[in-house]
């Protein structure tokens, strides 16, 4: 299934799933490689140089102090502090365009993780990543570790709703992942899937009492 979750595109999308995940920024205005001198530091909530920018000093886009208290000193107008990596996904004004602006709303791009060659795999990935559930190696079927790993194994047996695509085709707009494009790429990933899923259900079947849930 092709939609956008922790273990891979594949062939069916998810209709209405967006977040923001700016991928560039030009090296200019970032921590460690921009100019000091030109982009001068502001103050924020660890030791006034880690951490979020206090307000008024960049958070939220609102820089009032930060130019009557940090440009004016430096007679310096018009510039902003170096961004630090973390402040490039959380500030609100860097860019957060999810979608096109044509008939379709559609993605910017898409966003996925390293694939996954198998359900150890997949168990160890939620088991242990950022935000991982220390249960998930206690369920029996990966279709209950995640909401998403659930729509993929729905898809994969052919169960289809109303929040997703039936196919890589039905997708609407004018953006796809690049990668997919390719349909004996696409192919070749779904049909792994598909392998990983049967073996998970031959294992624990379908059953929708699981007391591990």
């Amino acid at each position: 299934c092709a939609w956008k979750t922790k273990s891979g595109l594949r062939n069916a999308a998810g209709r209405g799933r967006a977040w923001f995940h700016p991928d560039a920024i030009l090296g200019e205005c970032a921590d460690q490689i921009g100019d000091t001198k030109l982009h001068p530091p502001t103050k924020r909530d660890r030791w006034e140089s880690h951490g979020t920018r206090l307000d008024y000093y960049g958070h939220d886009n609102e820089y009032t102090y930060y130019d009557s208290k940090v440009l004016a000193d430096l007679n310096i107008e018009g510039q902003g502090p170096l961004w630090l990596p973390h402040e490039m996904r959380s500030e609100s004004f860097m860019g957060q365009r999810v979608s096109k602006k044509d008939a379709w709303g559609s993605p910017t791009g898409y966003h996925f993780h390293n694939f996954f060659m198998s359900t150890e795999e997949i168990i160890f990935k939620y088991a242990t990543y950022g935000h991982a559930d220390k249960k998930a190696r206690r369920k029996k079927s990966i279709r209950y570790i995640h909401d998403d790993l659930m729509m993929a194994v729905m898809c994969t047996l052919g169960k289809h709703t109303g929040k997703t695509e039936s196919s890589f085709e039905s997708i609407a707009g004018t953006s796809r992942p690049i990668y997919y494009l390719n349909e004996e790429a696409r192919q070749a990933r779904h049909n792994l899937w598909q392998d990983i899923v049967r073996r998970d259900e031959e294992k624990y079947g379908q059953s929708k009492n699981d007391e591990r849930r």
